[in-house]
């Protein structure tokens, strides 16, 4: 290996400025009545569906009814992320239907697209999601445009996959509408992960408002315009799928800059929603990402907006227009399917509570939210002078500019793993090493050739937490 150097700060890359020309929205007004035409699955004629992820928001954790309280507003959907393998989250999905929301799943193969087979287990999942009797929008492998994804660099395998997926829930679950999410950038390459049109029920995108890039005050992110990102993907698939903003949040709390961004919040927030009212009749579900990366020690951004009354405030104003939709019309008689013998084999086991923990750690540290707005090298899992007692996994997430070819565990010197994959992980086995003080080490190569390395780790093998 050649030298490694510590990581303090990335080159500044060029960024899309995020202008849009007003000029041709007029454009889109025009076509408002086309669309109407063909509505999808669970599309409404009018209006867009207002969601959130909130289940690990600090100040609801996940009570719906305190949400809406909040908010002074029913939503009609509700997010959370299931790990691609892990079983069909039946209490989830009862709890938001409770609510009289949607479930919005996303569903992430992060342990490569080869898991994903047409098997017993997907199968029974899909049975599941029927059996629940709702509307579900099932996002399934999303933001594969960025290269921080498991499932990313392989565009033909992508597309067979996302198609069998589509045909097993056609079969088996057509209440459930599957939906191709992409980040908000890189959007060159992905007309090459796009499935077609008879495989795609929604097309998305998630969209983050940051007040500066990567982690880095040189990054200035504050002038992007959201809507910038939205047009693209409006007027490639508009015309023939309703449009989902799966994810959309703005930073109200910039780590980078040590600052609170409240205005800026409140005025992305303003630009997003009443944009979208005004001149984009087929963007007809956004959700808030209300989630503090910063509290959680995942990254630079408070996007959160129920612990900061100004932003509660904001947000209860622009989503109270009726014109954001508090329910999912469903007619379960809609959407029948004829039963079936049962498959061989068993259920997947339900996770612990760790288990559920470490899952959507896996899945944050691969979303576009944590990766594009962290500036250095950060290793989950592990803290300096730690005890550890049984086996750990260890999360390394590589910021966004740093394009890693592998991730290279060390530990007192000797290499005890490498990785190629996103997310980068490696089992820490308790039983292979000796009690006492060790010294962990991780280095990665980009594809350039170019060395980062963190700090080395010191931590010690015990038989007690201390």
């Amino acid at each position: 290996m050649t030298p490694c150097r510590r990581l303090i700060h990335p080159k500044n890359p060029q960024l899309p400025s995020g202008c849009i020309l007003l000029s041709c929205l007029p454009s889109l007004l025009l076509t408002s009545t086309l669309y109407a035409a063909a509505l999808s699955k669970h599309e409404p004629q009018t209006g867009c569906y207002v969601g959130a992820f909130v289940d690990k928001d600090g100040v609801v954790q996940g009570d719906y009814q305190k949400f809406s309280q909040l908010t002074h507003k029913k939503h009609a959907s509700y997010l959370t992320y299931v790990a691609y393998g892990r079983p069909y989250p039946a209490e989830w999905v009862a709890k938001v239907k409770a609510a009289g929301a949607a479930p919005h799943i996303a569903f992430e193969p992060n342990q490569g697209l080869k898991t994903v087979k047409n098997d017993t287990y997907l199968h029974l999942w899909a049975r599941a999601a029927y059996e629940a009797k709702c509307p579900i929008f099932l996002r399934f492998a999303s933001e594969m445009n960025g290269d921080w994804c498991a499932y990313s660099g392989e565009p033909s395998l992508y597309v067979k996959k996302f198609r069998l997926v589509h045909q097993v829930m056609k079969e088996e679950a057509p209440n459930v509408a599957m939906v191709w999410t992409v980040f908000s950038m890189p959007l060159k390459n992905i007309g090459d992960y796009y499935p077609g049109d008879d495989y795609v029920d929604w097309v998305g995108i998630n969209i983050y408002s940051v007040y500066v890039h990567d982690g880095d005050v040189n990054q200035a992110a504050y002038n992007e315009d959201p809507i910038a990102f939205l047009d693209t993907v409006y007027r490639r698939y508009a015309d023939r799928k309703p449009i989902q903003i799966s994810e959309f949040a703005a930073t109200n709390f910039c780590k980078a800059s040590a600052r609170e961004t409240i205005d800026f919040a409140i005025a992305k927030m303003n630009r997003l929603y009443r944009t979208v009212k005004q001149s984009y009749p087929r963007v007809k579900s956004i959700n808030w990402f209300s989630y503090n990366t910063v509290a959680a020690g995942l990254a630079d951004n408070d996007y959160s907006i129920t612990g900061k009354q100004p932003i509660l405030l904001a947000y209860q104003s622009v989503v109270a227009d009726p014109y954001f939709l508090s329910e999912v019309a469903f007619d379960p008689q809609k959407f029948q399917v004829s039963r079936k013998p049962p498959f061989a084999g068993q259920p997947v086991q339900e996770p612990t509570r760790e288990e559920q923990d470490r899952d959507f750690e896996r899945i944050m540290s691969t979303r576009g939210a944590v990766v594009t707005s962290i500036s250095r090298i950060t290793l989950r899992g592990i803290a300096s002078n730690s005890n550890i007692s049984r086996a750990s996994e260890i999360t390394v997430l590589v910021p966004s500019f740093i394009l890693a070819k592998y991730v290279v565990f060390e530990l007192d010197g000797k290499t005890i793993g490498v990785t190629n994959k996103a997310p980068f992980t490696h089992v820490l086995r308790r039983d292979r090493f000796t009690d006492g003080t060790h010294s962990l080490r991780v280095i990665v190569e980009d594809r350039d050739g170019e060395e980062f390395a963190v700090d080395p780790v010191r931590f010690t093998f015990g038989d007690e937490e201390k």
